[in-house]
């Protein structure tokens, strides 16, 4: 059915005709600016801060506080729960003023909460999770059946989060009203990262972010962060000045590598590569391993013109999407080794 409707739809002309930032707003979600980026609040999950992005240049969306992108067939899809056939046919069918919901509306700024990285108390919810995970058989069946076994959960600092008693135990801690408040772990449905493995960004000994995978696959979204700008996760854990790191797009890429000890962090997207570059600057020789679908591709495309001469391109091989992927399969790490000396020969 899929390839019957989009083999019979030109879809690059049907983008053209309705353009992201068009639907995005007539589907009641205001946007600021009239530039290539352009910023509101994101439909998909609560939020005052107005992570969602619009960027005129590549008709792609992303929201740097849940972490979702995509383009505008994406964009429907969520937000009206179409499968890809329903959207083109919405789209071809209809303008997209037709595309309606309520719309979201932008916090008063005397209500708005103004959130707080805060290492002290991310650092003890950050044990908490710990402390979660080592409870929760079915948190830990979920990473194992990721491929991370528990001593690298533990080196990594994985936790979990069960959905209830945080608040009690950071209370417990001395941590008040007004610094859980701006903490970025509540919100007005409860905890953020509830039935979700958690993921810290450590550096220099103490949590400077958190991150959530949902363990349910049919959860959505997937991917919960603190609010306010991602960081390059695992940055902080490599050294001052690594001879070569290996950068990934998600999570569980980096998490692999991870637990196979090489050097690596993660983009978490394919957006905000600026800050993917400056964060390994000091670093001689980057690979670039990103998803092999279009947006990984031209994502790494995009960040190896930001790296120059220092960036290399691993390819995956032929079927295989990502590096968490190729971990599943027999002699991963193998193969991902020699993918890596290849690269390297191909950028000398």
């Amino acid at each position: 059915m899929t390839a019957a409707v989009t083999t019979s739809v030109d879809l690059a002309a049907l983008k053209r005709r309705h353009l992201l930032a068009d639907v995005v707003e007539s589907a009641g979600v205001p946007l600021r600016g009239r530039g290539r980026v352009r910023q509101g609040v994101c439909p998909f999950h609560e939020e005052r801060e107005g992570s969602f992005t619009v960027y005129g240049d590549t008709e792609r969306w992303y929201c740097f506080g849940c972490g979702e992108g995509g383009d505008v067939l994406d964009f429907l899809q969520r937000l009206e729960g179409l499968s890809l056939p329903e959207a083109i046919r919405r789209l071809d069918s209809a303008p997209p003023s037709a595309v309606r919901r309520k719309p979201v509306r932008p916090p008063r700024a005397d209500t708005a909460t103004t959130f707080q990285r805060d290492p002290s108390l991310l650092t003890a919810a950050a044990r908490y999770y710990g402390g979660e995970l080592r409870r929760s058989g079915e948190a830990r069946a979920y990473l194992a059946s990721r491929g991370i076994g528990m001593e690298a959960a533990a080196r990594l600092g994985l936790g979990y989060a069960p959905g209830q008693g945080l608040r009690r135990f950071l209370t417990s801690k001395g941590f008040g009203k007004e610094r859980l408040k701006t903490s970025g772990l509540f919100t007005g449905r409860g905890e953020r990262f509830a039935g979700m493995v958690v993921i810290p960004e450590v550096a220099g000994g103490r949590v400077r972010w958190l991150g959530g995978r949902a363990i349910d696959r049919e959860r959505s979204p997937r991917f919960q962060g603190l609010p306010g700008p991602k960081p390059t996760l695992g940055s902080g854990r490599l050294e001052a000045s690594p001879p070569w790191a290996v950068v990934t797009e998600g999570i569980f890429d980096w998490l692999v590598l991870a637990q196979w000890g090489l050097p690596a962090c993660a983009a978490l997207g394919t957006q905000g590569l600026e800050r993917i570059a400056g964060a390994l600057r000091g670093c001689p020789r980057v690979f670039i391993a990103f998803d092999s679908d279009a947006a990984g591709r031209e994502a790494a495309a995009r960040l190896g013109g930001l790296l120059g001469p220092r960036g290399a391109t691993v390819t995956l091989p032929g079927g295989v999407s990502d590096v968490a992927e190729l971990a599943a399969t027999s002699q991963g790490r193998a193969v991902f080794e020699r993918l890596l000396l290849r690269a390297a020969r191909d950028a000398a």
